[in-house]
């Protein structure tokens, strides 16, 4: 049986710090995802942490990229998040304004009550740590070190 652990990171070298810490407690970097609104943000983590490179969905590079970049940065579009990791194909580009996000989330494994708590915290720049572990790794450990490194609960602000 698969075990999804979540963490909410206000800060990203909070959010590095604790992959780091995972990946030391024996967590492969295939286990581990990462979902923001901030593009350059995951960019810097996924080169740091090594966990995949950034994926920002559909259509998000060359002109058609840049034409939509500049429709969310006029706020014609809504904006769309960023993922890293094994996850970041169902994650990427899913609209952070409407339930787009916590849709994909749940598609991944999350309940939807969940769900619509991360995809709140992605729309407010947090970075959402997602491990995925295997029956014999030890999910309280993981627990522990996200709080370690300044996870923050779901229900904060």
């Amino acid at each position: 049986m698969t075990i999804l652990v979540v963490g909410i990171f206000e800060h990203p070298s909070d959010a590095a710090l604790a992959i780091e810490a995972v990946r030391e407690q024996g967590v492969k970097p295939k286990q581990i995802s990462v979902v923001t609104k901030q593009k350059n943000t995951l960019k810097r983590i996924s080169h740091d942490t090594g966990i995949g490179r950034t994926e920002s969905g559909e259509g998000n590079e060359g002109l058609f990229g840049t034409a939509k970049a500049l429709g969310v940065g006029l706020e014609m579009l809504p904006d769309t998040a960023v993922a890293a990791g094994p996850a970041a194909r169902k994650l990427a580009g899913a609209d952070l304004e409407g339930d787009g996000l916590a849709v994909s989330l749940i598609s991944i494994g999350i309940p939807q009550e969940d769900a619509e708590i991360y995809a709140r915290h992605a729309g407010k720049e947090h970075i959402i740590v997602i491990v995925t572990l295997e029956e014999k790794q030890n999910q309280q450990a993981v627990s522990t070190l996200f709080e370690q490194h300044h996870a923050i609960p779901p229900g904060s602000p």
